[in-house]
């Protein structure tokens, strides 16, 4: 599902890159067709200042529709990400994008129909449209990405991408200094793993993006400019395919007190140790396969009183190459912080994919359980073992 706290780095990278030439491609296309920028609202509100100071009233309506258009936007990207959150509705960004490609759909096919000197569709009324659609879009990759990215325009990304990069070049020189040829060469091609260079490289490619749709736009324009709009519809069409498919899972804490599962085993609260906690990958299209949550979030989310963390997977769980990534990246933090991670509900193929990796090698095979009774079983002996080495060390 389309959820912000579902989504991984990656998953988040992936998205942003892809809707930023949207963005691009929709500026470009809208610009060339009424002269209007519908994503860059510095623009717009400079323009609308310079309007108001020389008394032209066209120049106000026109610059002042297209920035509320674009707040009517964001603020209805809102509306509907924080009602569905209110619902529990399994995909909260599935709605915005959904209207955004409606939108966009509205003004490919105005944009056919238009011709200079007709009242069918205004350029102005085309420009407002589009710009509500990318202020949806901007506001909705805001919350997928926690405010880490935009997609509309680039002045924030270009800032950011300066102070990134510089502070990335100036960690790379401090861990290049003084050390011979081999020792540097080996550090150069690790740091692709810093995520300094992530966070660079994500915002390069988001510039790259925008400015590929950009050129993407103007071609088929000049070509055919009746069908330029019809590329970006299908493409969000695709994005919420994708996710109707194959939705992003949650992790959600199990109720001790009236999950079926623990009281199936009859296991119930009273029984279990302080600071074991336990998880279990959740989605709402129960009998759907799923594409893995953001597990290197969901760690940094919990509470610091466990000790041990049973998190139950589903059968249904993709667990891909990125996603044992992150879950290694979940591991290994928990280890850092002297916790351990048990992992219960593991399908035989799962376990084949996860025993040869590396979040395998850091949860470790005896952590890998096949159903949750047996993950709780592990926890207990990892907690009752953690207490006697406290004794003994006391």
């Amino acid at each position: 599902m389309l959820s912000a706290h579902a989504y991984s780095f990656r998953q988040k990278s992936r998205l942003a890159i892809s809707l930023s030439w949207v963005g691009g491609y929709t500026n470009v296309v809208l610009y060339s067709f009424g002269g209007e920028f519908v994503s860059n609202m510095t623009g717009n509100v400079t323009s609308l200042a310079k309007s108001t100071a020389e008394g032209a009233r066209g120049g106000v309506i026109v610059f002042g529709s297209l920035w509320a258009a674009f707040l009517f936007g964001a603020m209805s990207s809102s509306v509907m990400t924080e009602s569905a959150r209110r619902r529990g509705s399994a995909s909260k960004y599935v709605l915005p994008l959904a209207v955004e490609a409606l939108l966009l759909t509205l003004v490919a096919l105005a944009i056919r129909l238009y011709s200079p000197g007709s009242s069918i569709a205004p350029t102005l009324l085309i420009g407002c449209v589009a710009a509500v659609a990318m202020g949806l879009q901007n506001a909705t990759i805001t919350r997928i990405s926690g405010a880490v990215v935009r997609t509309t325009h680039l002045t924030g990304v270009t800032t950011d991408f300066g102070l990134e990069g510089i502070q990335y070049l100036f960690w790379l020189r401090d861990h290049l200094t003084g050390r011979g040829w081999p020792r540097a060469s080996r550090m150069l091609r690790v740091s692709h793993r810093h995520p300094e260079f992530q966070r660079v490289a994500l915002l390069a490619t988001i510039i790259g993006s925008f400015l590929f749709g950009a050129v993407a736009g103007m071609t088929i324009f000049l070509h055919r400019p009746g069908l330029a709009m019809v590329v970006p519809v299908i493409f969000l069409l695709g994005i919420i395919y994708i996710d109707w498919r194959m939705p992003i899972a949650d992790v959600r804490e199990i109720d001790l007190f009236g999950d079926h599962e623990l009281k199936l085993h009859g296991i119930v609260k009273s029984l279990l140790p302080e600071g074991l906690g336990i998880w279990r990958v959740l989605c709402k299209h129960n009998g759907k396969w799923h594409k893995a949550p953001d597990f290197e979030h969901w760690v940094e989310i919990m509470p610091r009183h466990w000790q041990v963390i049973i998190l139950s997977l589903s059968p249904l769980t993709r667990l891909e190459a990125n996603a044992l990534l992150n879950l290694a990246a979940a591991a290994r933090k928990l280890q850092t912080q002297g916790r351990r991670l048990v992992l219960a509900g593991v399908s035989p193929p799962q376990y084949r994919t996860i025993e040869p990796s590396e979040a395998g090698r850091l949860i470790q095979s005896q952590n890998i359980c096949p159903d949750l009774e047996f993950g709780i079983v592990r926890g207990i002996e990892l907690i009752r073992a953690s207490h006697e080495v406290k004794s003994e060390a006391v």
